[in-house]
């Protein structure tokens, strides 16, 4: 390679070349192969769907937490109900039955007077 040639080959900075590319794509149409495309011109539109994407997500986290709380608390209690249920008749059905049968006597001797 000769200088002459050297010197007609321009050196280009990565960052001259990115803000070249930058300025000059502000066409509305861009020629690709003689074919004409429209420049998307949507980029807040879709900015805007990945802003809310985490409060979408965040959403569905909180609704699937909530789902997955109600279902352990309901295996809990269906687990823990019978023993609950066991011990509440233990204690309270032998007074009320007891108080219904004096009732129940009573009646019967009021009646008994009665005849």
């Amino acid at each position: 390679m000769d200088s002459t040639s050297r010197e007609d080959k321009k050196i280009f900075e990565l960052t001259d070349v990115l803000e070249e590319a930058n300025s000059q794509n502000n066409q509305e149409v861009i020629v690709i192969d003689g074919r004409g495309y429209e420049r998307d011109t949507k980029p807040e539109v879709v900015s805007d769907q990945i802003d809310a994407s985490p409060q979408i997500m965040e959403e569905r986290l909180n609704e699937e937490i909530i789902r997955v709380a109600q279902e352990a608390a309901e295996k809990t209690a269906l687990e823990i109900m019978p023993d609950i249920i066991e011990k509440i008749t233990r204690e309270m059905v032998p007074s009320i039955a007891e108080k219904i049968i004096r009732e129940e006597i009573e009646k019967l001797k009021k009646l008994s007077a009665n005849k």
